[in-house]
């Protein structure tokens, strides 16, 4: 994302990616910081991290060689893909980190959707609503990896912090999906500065 500000080639592969994945208007915005060249970290902290995932896993799909190059984090994730491919495919990460999607799906199995997040607007689209944020488990995961968590905690941290997410959600109205977003950055920063009671399992775990 970095560099893609100061490589209008590269930016154009970048958004061009985005742009099947995020609405025009927030692609519009997602533009307008890179080609501003605002500081990355906060262009990165503005996106869902569904739509940073689809990124990273379309643009390796897309363009592998140029995803080699994008620094130490993109080397050792091609490290990781070369050495174990199973674990790097869509079905497997979608059944590790995604959700029930039974309006989509007509199921309850596990998956990570490649849709736009939708209106909350009429009739049942609440519920499609949910379903087309995919975000949470993507970003509770990577705020359990940077303070230290293994993997097998996840089972008990996602929903304390889901829990704790779903307080501090402050919307304005009924369609300001935002408003999840702040609430999950929120909750995740909460978490790493140990202001959330966490139950004994987990905090055990974590001694």
């Amino acid at each position: 994302m970095n560099s893609s500000a100061n490589n209008p080639e590269l930016r154009s592969k970048v958004l061009g990616i985005l742009s099947e994945r995020t609405t025009p208007a927030r692609l519009e915005q997602i533009s307008t910081a890179l080609e501003s060249k605002r500081d990355s970290q906060e262009i990165v902290s503005a996106m869902p991290p569904a739509d940073l995932f689809y990124l990273g896993f379309a643009f390796r799909g897309k363009f592998p060689e140029l995803a080699e190059q994008s620094g130490p984090a993109g080397r050792e994730l091609s490290t990781l893909c070369t050495k174990t491919p199973t674990d790097a495919t869509w079905e497997r990460l979608s059944a590790d980190f995604g959700v029930p999607h039974p309006s989509f799906l007509v199921t309850n199995s596990s998956a990570l959707l490649n849709i736009k997040t939708t209106s909350s607007y009429g009739g049942n689209a609440g519920k499609i609503f949910a379903e087309s944020w995919d975000s949470n488990n993507l970003y509770w995961a990577r705020v359990a990896d940077e303070m230290g968590y293994p993997p097998v905690e996840l089972n008990l941290l996602v929903p304390e912090l889901t829990r704790n997410m779903i307080t501090n959600i402050f919307a304005s109205n009924t369609d300001d999906w935002p408003a999840l977003q702040r609430a999950m950055l929120r909750t995740g920063e909460e978490f790493r500065k140990g202001k959330l009671t966490l139950g004994t399992e987990i905090a055990r775990s974590a001694e």
